[in-house]
Protein backbone atom coordinates (compact mmCIF):
# COMPACT_ATOMS: atom_id res chain seq x y z
CA UNK A 1 0.00 0.00 0.00
CA UNK A 2 1.37 3.19 -1.19
CA UNK A 3 1.70 5.79 1.71
CA UNK A 4 -0.50 8.48 2.83
CA UNK A 5 0.63 11.93 1.37
CA UNK A 6 1.77 14.08 4.01
CA UNK A 7 -0.43 17.10 4.47
CA UNK A 8 1.79 20.19 4.12
CA UNK A 9 -0.79 23.18 3.79
CA UNK A 10 -4.48 23.37 4.81
CA UNK A 11 -6.72 25.32 3.72
CA UNK A 12 -7.78 29.11 4.29
CA UNK A 13 -4.03 29.24 5.12
CA UNK A 14 -2.42 32.62 5.22
CA UNK A 15 -0.36 33.71 1.91
CA UNK A 16 3.17 33.01 4.36
CA UNK A 17 2.66 29.43 4.92
CA UNK A 18 1.31 28.69 1.51
CA UNK A 19 4.59 29.78 -0.18
CA UNK A 20 7.06 28.00 2.97
CA UNK A 21 4.84 25.14 2.71
CA UNK A 22 3.94 24.87 6.34
CA UNK A 23 0.73 23.95 7.73
CA UNK A 24 -0.96 27.17 9.02
CA UNK A 25 -3.01 27.65 12.29
CA UNK A 26 -5.40 30.32 11.13
CA UNK A 27 -5.09 32.40 13.40
CA UNK A 28 -6.38 35.96 12.24
CA UNK A 29 -5.11 38.89 12.39
CA UNK A 30 -1.97 37.25 12.11
CA UNK A 31 -0.75 33.49 12.31
CA UNK A 32 1.56 31.93 15.11
CA UNK A 33 3.97 30.80 12.28
CA UNK A 34 4.27 34.42 10.56
CA UNK A 35 3.89 36.13 14.06
CA UNK A 36 7.24 34.10 15.49
CA UNK A 37 9.50 35.41 12.24
CA UNK A 38 7.81 38.86 12.17
CA UNK A 39 6.56 38.57 9.05
CA UNK A 40 3.52 40.07 7.27
CA UNK A 41 0.74 37.89 7.40
CA UNK A 42 -1.88 37.91 4.38
CA UNK A 43 -5.21 36.14 4.25
CA UNK A 44 -6.66 37.81 1.07
CA UNK A 45 -8.34 35.44 -1.14
CA UNK A 46 -6.24 37.36 -4.18
CA UNK A 47 -2.29 38.15 -3.67
CA UNK A 48 -1.03 41.30 -5.35
CA UNK A 49 2.25 41.12 -7.36
CA UNK A 50 4.01 43.93 -8.40
CA UNK A 51 6.29 44.95 -11.50
CA UNK A 52 8.49 47.67 -11.10
CA UNK A 53 6.30 49.18 -8.67
CA UNK A 54 2.60 48.40 -11.13
CA UNK A 55 0.03 45.98 -9.65
CA UNK A 56 -0.30 43.65 -12.16
CA UNK A 57 -4.06 41.65 -10.52
CA UNK A 58 -6.94 42.37 -8.50
CA UNK A 59 -8.21 45.72 -7.34
CA UNK A 60 -5.41 47.94 -7.81
CA UNK A 61 -3.95 46.20 -10.99
CA UNK A 62 -2.47 49.02 -13.32
CA UNK A 63 -1.93 51.44 -10.51
CA UNK A 64 1.57 52.56 -9.15
CA UNK A 65 2.33 52.45 -6.06
CA UNK A 66 5.65 53.18 -4.18
CA UNK A 67 7.80 50.73 -3.13
CA UNK A 68 9.49 52.63 -0.14
CA UNK A 69 7.48 53.38 2.86
CA UNK A 70 8.25 55.80 5.43
CA UNK A 71 9.91 54.37 8.52
CA UNK A 72 7.10 55.29 10.75
CA UNK A 73 4.77 52.80 8.75
CA UNK A 74 7.60 49.75 9.15
CA UNK A 75 5.96 49.20 12.70
CA UNK A 76 8.35 46.32 14.42
CA UNK A 77 7.22 44.26 17.32
CA UNK A 78 10.22 44.54 18.98
CA UNK A 79 10.02 48.37 18.91
CA UNK A 80 6.88 48.52 20.11
CA UNK A 81 7.47 45.87 23.14
CA UNK A 82 10.63 48.23 23.76
CA UNK A 83 8.49 51.29 24.14
CA UNK A 84 6.06 49.12 26.37
CA UNK A 85 8.84 48.08 28.80
CA UNK A 86 11.01 51.44 28.84
CA UNK A 87 9.00 54.21 28.30
CA UNK A 88 5.07 53.20 28.95
CA UNK A 89 5.69 50.99 32.39
CA UNK A 90 7.72 53.73 34.54
CA UNK A 91 4.61 56.04 33.98
CA UNK A 92 2.46 53.43 35.60
CA UNK A 93 5.45 53.00 38.15
CA UNK A 94 6.40 55.37 41.33
CA UNK A 95 9.35 53.07 42.18
CA UNK A 96 12.46 53.76 41.09
CA UNK A 97 12.85 50.02 39.01
CA UNK A 98 11.02 48.60 35.82
CA UNK A 99 9.69 45.37 36.29
CA UNK A 100 11.31 42.46 35.03
CA UNK A 101 9.95 41.62 31.40
CA UNK A 102 10.87 38.50 29.08
CA UNK A 103 10.07 40.72 25.62
CA UNK A 104 11.07 36.70 24.28
CA UNK A 105 8.19 35.03 25.90
CA UNK A 106 5.56 38.43 25.66
CA UNK A 107 6.22 37.95 21.90
CA UNK A 108 4.97 34.33 21.86
CA UNK A 109 1.68 35.67 23.42
CA UNK A 110 -0.77 36.77 20.56
CA UNK A 111 -3.00 37.98 23.20
CA UNK A 112 -0.77 40.17 25.16
CA UNK A 113 1.48 41.06 21.82
CA UNK A 114 -1.77 42.74 20.05
CA UNK A 115 -2.53 44.63 23.32
CA UNK A 116 0.82 45.52 23.82
CA UNK A 117 1.20 46.65 20.11
CA UNK A 118 -2.17 48.76 20.86
CA UNK A 119 -0.89 50.40 24.04
CA UNK A 120 2.70 51.29 23.05
CA UNK A 121 1.66 52.82 19.67
CA UNK A 122 -1.24 54.91 20.85
CA UNK A 123 0.88 56.33 23.74
CA UNK A 124 3.87 57.13 21.13
CA UNK A 125 1.47 58.73 19.27
CA UNK A 126 -0.16 61.13 21.32
CA UNK A 127 4.00 61.55 23.30
CA UNK A 128 5.12 62.85 19.89
CA UNK A 129 2.31 65.18 19.10
CA UNK A 130 1.92 63.84 15.67
CA UNK A 131 -0.74 65.06 13.12
CA UNK A 132 -0.08 62.25 10.81
CA UNK A 133 -2.94 60.44 9.30
CA UNK A 134 -1.11 57.34 8.57
CA UNK A 135 -0.41 57.30 12.28
CA UNK A 136 -3.84 57.48 13.58
CA UNK A 137 -4.80 54.91 11.03
CA UNK A 138 -2.53 52.71 12.08
CA UNK A 139 -3.38 53.15 15.93
CA UNK A 140 -6.95 52.23 15.27
CA UNK A 141 -5.98 49.23 13.13
CA UNK A 142 -4.15 48.45 16.36
CA UNK A 143 -7.02 48.69 18.87
CA UNK A 144 -9.13 46.78 16.63
CA UNK A 145 -6.78 43.87 16.13
CA UNK A 146 -6.27 43.91 20.11
CA UNK A 147 -9.64 43.86 20.88
CA UNK A 148 -10.69 41.09 18.30
CA UNK A 149 -7.80 38.98 19.05
CA UNK A 150 -9.23 39.34 23.30
CA UNK A 151 -12.88 38.69 22.19
CA UNK A 152 -11.75 35.83 20.00
CA UNK A 153 -9.83 34.01 23.33
CA UNK A 154 -12.27 35.00 25.62
CA UNK A 155 -15.32 32.65 23.41
CA UNK A 156 -12.58 29.82 23.70
CA UNK A 157 -11.61 27.30 25.94
CA UNK A 158 -9.13 28.23 28.35
CA UNK A 159 -6.39 27.29 30.58
CA UNK A 160 -4.80 29.18 33.36
CA UNK A 161 -2.18 30.68 31.50
CA UNK A 162 -4.81 31.95 28.77
CA UNK A 163 -7.04 33.33 31.29
CA UNK A 164 -3.60 35.34 33.09
CA UNK A 165 -3.20 36.29 29.39
CA UNK A 166 -6.78 37.38 29.02
CA UNK A 167 -6.82 39.73 32.38
CA UNK A 168 -3.51 41.45 31.67
CA UNK A 169 -4.94 41.85 28.17
CA UNK A 170 -7.72 43.45 30.02
CA UNK A 171 -6.24 45.63 32.29
CA UNK A 172 -4.15 46.80 29.17
CA UNK A 173 -7.39 47.88 26.92
CA UNK A 174 -8.83 49.61 29.90
CA UNK A 175 -5.42 51.63 30.03
CA UNK A 176 -5.46 52.30 25.79
CA UNK A 177 -9.81 53.64 26.92
CA UNK A 178 -9.91 55.21 30.24
CA UNK A 179 -6.04 56.37 30.21
CA UNK A 180 -4.11 57.18 26.63
CA UNK A 181 -6.83 57.41 24.18
CA UNK A 182 -9.50 60.64 24.26
CA UNK A 183 -12.23 59.48 26.81
CA UNK A 184 -14.75 60.49 23.63
CA UNK A 185 -14.04 58.53 21.38
CA UNK A 186 -14.57 55.50 23.63
CA UNK A 187 -16.64 56.76 26.49
CA UNK A 188 -18.40 53.22 27.10
CA UNK A 189 -15.13 51.07 26.70
CA UNK A 190 -13.89 52.17 29.84
CA UNK A 191 -16.32 50.98 31.84
CA UNK A 192 -16.94 47.42 29.88
CA UNK A 193 -13.53 46.62 30.30
CA UNK A 194 -13.58 46.98 34.20
CA UNK A 195 -16.47 44.98 34.22
CA UNK A 196 -15.46 42.35 32.06
CA UNK A 197 -11.75 42.55 34.15
CA UNK A 198 -13.98 41.68 37.50
CA UNK A 199 -15.78 38.65 35.72
CA UNK A 200 -12.62 37.16 34.90
CA UNK A 201 -10.95 37.69 38.38
CA UNK A 202 -14.56 36.33 39.99
CA UNK A 203 -15.55 33.30 37.88
CA UNK A 204 -12.34 32.03 35.71
CA UNK A 205 -9.62 32.17 38.73
CA UNK A 206 -7.30 32.53 36.30
CA UNK A 207 -4.92 35.03 38.49
CA UNK A 208 -6.04 33.69 41.84
CA UNK A 209 -2.45 32.54 42.26
CA UNK A 210 -1.01 36.00 41.86
CA UNK A 211 -0.30 37.39 45.23
CA UNK A 212 1.66 34.33 45.64
CA UNK A 213 3.39 34.13 42.97
CA UNK A 214 5.04 37.76 43.43
CA UNK A 215 5.38 38.06 39.66
CA UNK A 216 6.16 41.16 38.88
CA UNK A 217 4.45 41.82 35.84
CA UNK A 218 1.70 40.61 36.94
CA UNK A 219 1.38 41.82 40.33
CA UNK A 220 1.70 45.26 38.57
CA UNK A 221 -1.21 44.56 36.28
CA UNK A 222 -3.40 43.70 38.90
CA UNK A 223 -2.17 46.70 41.51
CA UNK A 224 -3.10 48.93 38.38
CA UNK A 225 -6.80 47.52 37.57
CA UNK A 226 -7.28 47.23 41.25
CA UNK A 227 -6.89 51.07 41.81
CA UNK A 228 -8.61 51.39 38.82
CA UNK A 229 -11.38 49.87 40.02
CA UNK A 230 -11.56 51.01 42.86
CA UNK A 231 -11.37 55.28 41.96
CA UNK A 232 -14.30 54.16 39.42
CA UNK A 233 -16.62 52.77 41.24
CA UNK A 234 -15.80 55.09 43.76
CA UNK A 235 -16.90 57.72 41.19
CA UNK A 236 -19.65 55.66 39.54
CA UNK A 237 -21.56 53.95 42.81
CA UNK A 238 -20.44 50.63 41.70
CA UNK A 239 -18.88 47.45 44.23
CA UNK A 240 -15.22 47.59 44.30
CA UNK A 241 -13.79 44.08 43.31
CA UNK A 242 -11.25 44.22 46.27
CA UNK A 243 -12.73 43.55 49.72
CA UNK A 244 -10.61 46.14 51.70
CA UNK A 245 -8.65 43.07 53.81
CA UNK A 246 -7.91 42.27 50.90
CA UNK A 247 -5.06 45.31 49.98
CA UNK A 248 -2.98 44.07 52.77
CA UNK A 249 -2.04 41.31 50.45
CA UNK A 250 -0.04 43.45 48.20
CA UNK A 251 2.22 44.09 50.99
CA UNK A 252 6.21 43.37 49.88
CA UNK A 253 4.89 42.64 46.35
CA UNK A 254 5.83 45.07 43.41
CA UNK A 255 2.91 47.17 42.47
CA UNK A 256 2.51 50.46 40.73
CA UNK A 257 3.22 52.25 44.29
CA UNK A 258 6.52 49.76 44.96
CA UNK A 259 6.97 47.59 47.83
CA UNK A 260 5.10 48.76 51.17
CA UNK A 261 4.66 46.28 54.27
CA UNK A 262 1.21 45.16 54.78
CA UNK A 263 0.27 47.82 57.49
CA UNK A 264 1.29 50.84 55.37
CA UNK A 265 -0.33 53.98 55.37
CA UNK A 266 -1.48 53.84 51.62
CA UNK A 267 -2.84 50.48 52.17
CA UNK A 268 -4.41 51.20 54.82
CA UNK A 269 -6.35 54.07 53.04
CA UNK A 270 -6.94 52.28 49.95
CA UNK A 271 -8.79 49.61 52.23
CA UNK A 272 -10.46 52.32 53.56
CA UNK A 273 -11.66 53.33 50.32
CA UNK A 274 -12.62 49.97 49.74
CA UNK A 275 -14.87 50.23 52.80
CA UNK A 276 -16.77 53.99 51.49
CA UNK A 277 -16.93 52.59 48.01
CA UNK A 278 -19.18 49.81 49.58
CA UNK A 279 -21.41 52.23 51.52
CA UNK A 280 -21.97 54.39 48.56
CA UNK A 281 -23.01 51.73 46.45
CA UNK A 282 -25.55 51.23 49.19
CA UNK A 283 -26.54 54.69 49.21
CA UNK A 284 -26.73 55.28 45.33
CA UNK A 285 -28.74 51.97 44.25
CA UNK A 286 -30.43 50.99 48.03
CA UNK A 287 -31.22 54.61 48.88
CA UNK A 288 -29.46 52.92 52.28
CA UNK A 289 -28.57 55.77 55.21
CA UNK A 290 -25.35 55.02 56.48
CA UNK A 291 -24.95 55.16 60.11
CA UNK A 292 -23.72 58.11 61.55
CA UNK A 293 -21.47 55.65 64.18
CA UNK A 294 -20.05 54.44 60.94
CA UNK A 295 -19.08 57.32 59.73
CA UNK A 296 -17.37 58.79 62.91
CA UNK A 297 -15.69 55.48 62.88
CA UNK A 298 -14.01 56.01 59.92
CA UNK A 299 -13.26 59.75 60.25
CA UNK A 300 -11.49 58.54 63.28
CA UNK A 301 -9.55 56.16 61.82
CA UNK A 302 -8.63 58.54 58.90
CA UNK A 303 -7.32 61.45 61.51
CA UNK A 304 -5.66 58.45 63.46
CA UNK A 305 -3.74 57.80 60.88
CA UNK A 306 -2.75 61.27 60.29
CA UNK A 307 -1.66 61.79 63.57
CA UNK A 308 1.19 59.02 63.30
CA UNK A 309 2.39 60.30 60.06
CA UNK A 310 5.82 62.04 60.26
CA UNK A 311 5.24 65.29 60.30
CA UNK A 312 8.97 66.87 59.88
CA UNK A 313 12.45 66.11 58.13
CA UNK A 314 14.49 65.08 62.09
CA UNK A 315 17.28 64.76 59.90
CA UNK A 316 17.62 60.61 59.82
CA UNK A 317 18.76 58.30 56.50
CA UNK A 318 15.53 58.69 54.46
CA UNK A 319 13.75 61.42 56.27
CA UNK A 320 13.32 63.14 53.18
CA UNK A 321 11.36 60.23 51.50
CA UNK A 322 9.59 59.27 54.44
CA UNK A 323 8.01 62.92 54.27
CA UNK A 324 7.23 62.45 50.68
CA UNK A 325 5.56 59.31 51.46
CA UNK A 326 3.26 60.75 54.25
CA UNK A 327 2.35 63.50 51.68
CA UNK A 328 1.28 60.88 49.02
CA UNK A 329 -0.40 59.00 51.59
CA UNK A 330 -2.17 62.56 53.14
CA UNK A 331 -3.41 63.45 49.43
CA UNK A 332 -5.18 60.12 49.30
CA UNK A 333 -6.52 60.59 52.47
CA UNK A 334 -7.84 64.15 52.13
CA UNK A 335 -9.61 62.92 49.19
CA UNK A 336 -11.17 59.88 51.69
CA UNK A 337 -12.63 62.82 53.87
CA UNK A 338 -14.27 64.14 51.00
CA UNK A 339 -15.41 61.56 49.85
CA UNK A 340 -17.22 60.59 53.06
CA UNK A 341 -18.59 64.09 53.74
CA UNK A 342 -20.04 64.63 49.90
CA UNK A 343 -21.33 60.81 48.93
CA UNK A 344 -22.03 59.60 51.76
CA UNK A 345 -22.83 62.28 54.43
CA UNK A 346 -24.80 64.44 51.65
CA UNK A 347 -22.96 67.48 52.59
CA UNK A 348 -23.11 69.90 50.02
CA UNK A 349 -19.96 71.71 47.77
CA UNK A 350 -19.71 74.60 50.36
CA UNK A 351 -20.22 73.13 53.76
CA UNK A 352 -17.35 73.87 56.16
CA UNK A 353 -16.46 70.12 56.71
CA UNK A 354 -16.00 69.61 53.06
CA UNK A 355 -14.32 73.06 52.24
CA UNK A 356 -11.91 71.93 55.34
CA UNK A 357 -10.52 68.79 53.56
CA UNK A 358 -10.39 70.50 50.02
CA UNK A 359 -8.05 73.36 51.90
CA UNK A 360 -5.89 70.66 53.82
CA UNK A 361 -5.42 68.53 50.76
CA UNK A 362 -4.33 71.28 48.42
CA UNK A 363 -1.98 72.24 51.31
CA UNK A 364 -0.43 69.15 50.51
CA UNK A 365 -0.33 69.06 47.11
CA UNK A 366 1.26 72.31 46.44
CA UNK A 367 4.07 71.59 49.06
CA UNK A 368 7.24 70.93 48.74
CA UNK A 369 7.45 67.29 50.37
CA UNK A 370 5.91 65.43 47.22
CA UNK A 371 8.13 64.64 44.87
CA UNK A 372 7.30 64.61 41.14
CA UNK A 373 7.30 60.90 40.07
CA UNK A 374 4.82 60.92 43.37
CA UNK A 375 2.76 64.15 42.09
CA UNK A 376 2.20 62.40 38.83
CA UNK A 377 -0.15 59.82 40.53
CA UNK A 378 -2.35 61.63 42.39
CA UNK A 379 -4.60 61.84 39.41
CA UNK A 380 -8.02 61.17 41.17
CA UNK A 381 -7.40 63.22 43.97
CA UNK A 382 -6.61 65.99 41.69
CA UNK A 383 -10.07 65.25 40.60
CA UNK A 384 -12.06 64.95 43.30
CA UNK A 385 -10.33 67.73 45.16
CA UNK A 386 -9.74 70.11 42.44
CA UNK A 387 -13.63 70.18 41.10
CA UNK A 388 -14.67 71.45 44.44
CA UNK A 389 -12.13 73.98 44.90
CA UNK A 390 -13.79 77.43 45.34
CA UNK A 391 -10.56 79.93 45.33
CA UNK A 392 -8.69 80.42 42.23
CA UNK A 393 -5.34 80.34 43.99
CA UNK A 394 -6.29 77.06 44.52
CA UNK A 395 -7.49 76.31 40.73
CA UNK A 396 -4.02 78.03 39.81
CA UNK A 397 -2.31 74.90 41.51
CA UNK A 398 -4.44 72.30 39.82
CA UNK A 399 -3.78 74.03 36.61
CA UNK A 400 0.05 74.09 36.91
CA UNK A 401 -0.33 70.26 38.44
CA UNK A 402 -2.29 68.44 35.72
CA UNK A 403 0.05 70.80 32.79
CA UNK A 404 3.15 69.23 34.70
CA UNK A 405 1.56 65.71 34.89
CA UNK A 406 0.52 66.04 31.17
CA UNK A 407 3.93 66.60 29.89
CA UNK A 408 5.30 63.60 31.79
CA UNK A 409 2.56 61.15 31.36
CA UNK A 410 1.43 62.13 27.59
CA UNK A 411 -2.19 60.86 28.38
CA UNK A 412 -4.73 61.88 26.15
CA UNK A 413 -7.29 61.76 28.89
CA UNK A 414 -5.99 64.91 30.81
CA UNK A 415 -7.66 67.02 28.17
CA UNK A 416 -10.84 65.64 29.50
CA UNK A 417 -9.82 65.85 32.85
CA UNK A 418 -8.87 69.48 32.52
CA UNK A 419 -11.86 70.28 30.25
CA UNK A 420 -14.23 68.70 33.24
CA UNK A 421 -12.25 70.90 35.95
CA UNK A 422 -12.57 74.06 33.91
CA UNK A 423 -16.91 73.43 33.79
CA UNK A 424 -17.38 72.95 37.18
CA UNK A 425 -15.32 76.06 38.33
CA UNK A 426 -17.78 78.06 35.33
CA UNK A 427 -20.69 76.56 37.23
CA UNK A 428 -19.48 77.40 40.93
CA UNK A 429 -18.75 80.95 39.95
CA UNK A 430 -22.24 80.77 38.66
CA UNK A 431 -23.31 79.95 42.20
CA UNK A 432 -25.13 77.44 40.27
CA UNK A 433 -27.82 75.86 42.45
CA UNK A 434 -28.11 72.65 41.09
CA UNK A 435 -24.59 71.95 40.98
CA UNK A 436 -24.12 73.77 44.57
CA UNK A 437 -26.32 71.36 45.97
CA UNK A 438 -26.00 68.69 43.77
CA UNK A 439 -25.36 64.90 44.95
CA UNK A 440 -21.43 63.12 44.08
CA UNK A 441 -23.07 61.20 41.49
CA UNK A 442 -25.13 63.31 39.37
CA UNK A 443 -21.55 66.17 39.84
CA UNK A 444 -19.06 63.22 38.54
CA UNK A 445 -21.80 61.62 35.82
CA UNK A 446 -20.24 62.91 33.23
CA UNK A 447 -16.53 62.14 33.46
CA UNK A 448 -16.97 58.75 35.69
CA UNK A 449 -17.86 56.10 32.96
CA UNK A 450 -15.18 56.69 30.59
CA UNK A 451 -12.15 57.99 33.23
CA UNK A 452 -9.39 55.93 34.68
CA UNK A 453 -7.48 58.04 37.73
CA UNK A 454 -5.06 57.21 40.21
Amino acid sequence: MAPTPRIRTVEGSCWGCKERRVICDLTVPTCDKCAKIGRRCDYGKVRLRWTDCVASRGRLAGKKIPLYQAPVLQRNLDTHMLYFENELLPRFNISNTVPTIDLTFLSRDPILTQSIVAVANAHQTYASGSTDENLSVARIQDRNNALRMFRKNLMAAHDEDTNNSLFIANVLLCILDGIIEPTSENSAATHHHLVGGKAILKHWGGVRDIFGQKEELPILMLSIFTTMDLTHALLIGDEPYLEPSSWARYGNAEAWWGMVGPDDDFLQTMATFSTLATLGHGVRHRNNTVPIDTLLSIQMSLESQASASPQVDDGTPGAAERLAWAAFCAVYRFTASVYLYRALSGLYIDHPLVQKAVADCMDVIAGADLTSKLHHCVLFPLLVVGTLCMEEEQRVVIRRSIEQTSVYLSFESLRSFKAFLETRWGKLDAKSEDYMRSNWWWYFEEIAPSTCLF
